[in-house]
């Protein structure tokens, strides 16, 4: 049977109000009857009603995070985020609430504001992001997106830079000798996108190398394999690429396996080089080069700079880009 307040007044002698003040740490209560009463509820095996709690406080002590994305396709890069959230809202005895399939079920999200089920929310990967922030706005529900910067001045995210990581990846390419480099597009990602093609382009403009729109291949989400489909695109270019940059590292290594299946020794026939830095992209053979996002470290922060958010709503919008890590690796060779 459960242990209720009642029963710790009971046992002390003292009211039931006591109890209640001195378990949440009323500055009215004497410093002896709080030692009394805590003492007193580990003896009788005391734990608190949450739902209770939450009602009393007006607060849920949870963070809900909306994956906005397939599960399969970043359950990798989620597989450090989410410990890196974890550990940080730990620390201040919050828990995190798994959301999934909300793009398909928009009204969830409606739901999850107005019945105040979290404190507040990480958006990931959101794509209806102005519908998503109006809302989040009109329900006075703190936020923070990730992993995607977003050009609104008054939204809050936590990113990493990934305009220096197209752009470092391409320099390393060029350092090697390669000026004919694919770039795989994927306009699904937004910002995210826009800035690796333009950190792409730099690199290309810095080494007087013009950019080649026929370099450039469109892929989507729902093109899960990226094999000999798109390799074909490239190699049937009339001059075609001798270096691939990837989008992210599953396409990378995808990209690596159809190149083996079609007779290709990369890095001496082709150099691949992949996105984001997950620990699987160090597996790979070769081992994939890579850039490294500091995947952990953005969600820690995320949390910290929510709950930040929750406890004064009033605070600026918190706007992180993180730096990205070049990780050279075996899948990229000299010319």
């Amino acid at each position: 049977m459960s242990i209720t307040i009642r029963d710790i007044s009971e046992h002390l002698g003292v009211s039931t109000s006591t109890v209640s003040k001195a378990l949440n740490g009323y500055s009215d209560v004497s410093h002896e009857t709080i030692q009394r009463v805590s003492a007193a509820a580990i003896k009788l095996g005391y734990y608190p009603n949450t739902a209770a709690r939450s009602l009393s406080r007006q607060r849920t002590d949870k963070i809900g995070v909306v994956l906005n994305y397939p599960v399969n396709m970043v359950n990798d890069f989620l597989s450090e985020l989410i410990p890196g959230a974890a550990e940080a809202a730990e620390q201040v005895d919050y828990n995190l609430t798994l959301y999934t399939s909300t793009e398909r079920q928009p009204e969830r999200i409606n739901r999850i504001c107005r019945a105040r089920e979290v404190d507040g929310l990480l958006l990931l990967w959101p794509s209806n992001l102005d519908q998503m922030i109006k809302l989040m706005v009109e329900e006075a529900m703190p936020y923070i997106v990730l992993p995607r910067r977003i050009q609104n001045q008054t939204a809050s995210y936590v990113a990493a830079d990934h305009h220096k990581s197209g752009r470092q990846l391409t320099e390393h390419l060029i350092k090697l000798g390669h000026t004919r480099i694919g770039f795989t597009r994927y306009p699904e990602l937004f910002e995210t996108h826009a800035d690796r093609l333009a950190g792409y382009r730099t690199a290309l403009e810095n080494a007087t190398i013009l950019f080649d729109e026929s370099l450039v291949i469109e892929t989507t989400v729902h093109a899960t394999k990226h094999d000999r489909s798109i390799l074909y695109k490239f190699l049937a270019l009339e001059n075609p690429p001798t270096a691939l940059l990837c989008f992210t590292d599953p396409m990378a290594m995808r990209a690596l396996a159809a190149a083996h299946q079609l007779g290709l020794h990369v890095p001496d026939d082709l150099s691949i080089v992949g996105h984001d830095g997950i620990l699987t992209s160090g597996m790979t053979v070769p081992a994939l080069t890579t850039a490294r996002q500091p995947i952990p470290e953005m969600g820690r922060l995320a949390v910290e700079c929510l709950l930040a958010r929750i406890h004064d709503p009033t605070l600026p919008p918190a706007q992180h880009l993180l730096p990205i890590e070049l990780v050279i690796r075996h899948s990229t060779g000299k010319l």
